[in-house]
């Protein structure tokens, strides 16, 4: 790969922007790459073209098929396939703020049981939505993703969750999407949060994979499913924000 000149122009909250020769514009988030507290403005960095275009890729979405739960390094090995389920995870930044959304993609015509994941894990998104209210719990949330993935056969994944979101990329509260009514943070007008389910067709339990240490995994390799939105909550119950 040819190596790239690239000048470090601003350094802002979670974020490096640079510029190539071309003037084409990058950005690195600092959750995943380490350099930025080592670098600084007007500093030269060389990469090559397929690190910038990897980079750019993940910072803008990140996605999962099937088993790859939520989060997963792109690439050109993998090809889809009919019946395949792919989740695509987007972030934007606007005047500093963060944002947070990720919808399901049926690849052609799935297997009824991986049609009904999707399906339910949307549900499950939408009767979370339905429990967060002002002057409730956060446990409330939980509680309710919970008892409908269960009710339909399926497990809710309990080592990743939702999150506060502004002007960082993940705030409080905690947004766990399993628990018990009345327990966690009061959710009060005015709060930003993500409600981001993620269910799995068997075992709710997940391993990061040690080739990347960033793809999360089933631990049963059974697929899974995510849906999600940013809502603000108002004294009338949630917003959502990212259509």
């Amino acid at each position: 790969n040819n190596m790239k000149k690239l000048i470090v122009k601003k350094i802002e909250k979670n974020n490096c922007f640079v510029k190539d020769e071309e003037n084409n514009e990058y950005f690195f988030h600092i959750e995943l790459y380490d350099i930025i507290d080592k670098i600084e403005v007007n500093d030269v960095l060389y990469m090559s073209d397929k690190l910038i275009k990897d980079i750019n890729n993940f910072v803008s979405s990140f996605g999962a098929l099937d088993s790859k739960y939520g989060r997963e390094n792109p690439s050109e090995d993998e090809i889809l396939e009919e019946g395949d389920i792919v989740n695509v995870d987007v972030s934007t930044i606007l005047d500093g703020y963060y944002s947070d959304a990720s919808r399901m993609f049926v690849i052609g015509k799935t297997t009824p049981e991986k049609q009904k994941l999707v399906d339910v894990a949307k549900e499950c998104l939408e009767v979370g939505m339905e429990a967060a209210k002002p002057y409730c719990f956060v446990g409330d949330i939980g509680n309710a993703i919970q008892k409908h993935a269960h009710k339909n056969g399926f497990s809710v994944v309990r080592d990743l969750c939702g999150h506060g979101v502004g002007l960082e990329f993940h705030e409080d509260p905690e947004v766990l999407h399993y628990g018990k009514k009345g327990t966690g943070m009061l959710l009060v007008p005015g709060m930003v949060f993500t409600i981001e389910p993620m269910i799995n067709m068997g075992t709710w339990e997940v391993f990061i994979d040690e080739d990347d240490g960033w793809t999360v995994v089933t631990e049963d390799e059974l697929p899974s499913a995510q849906w999600e939105h940013t809502f603000v909550m108002t004294e009338n119950g949630v917003e959502i924000l990212t259509y």
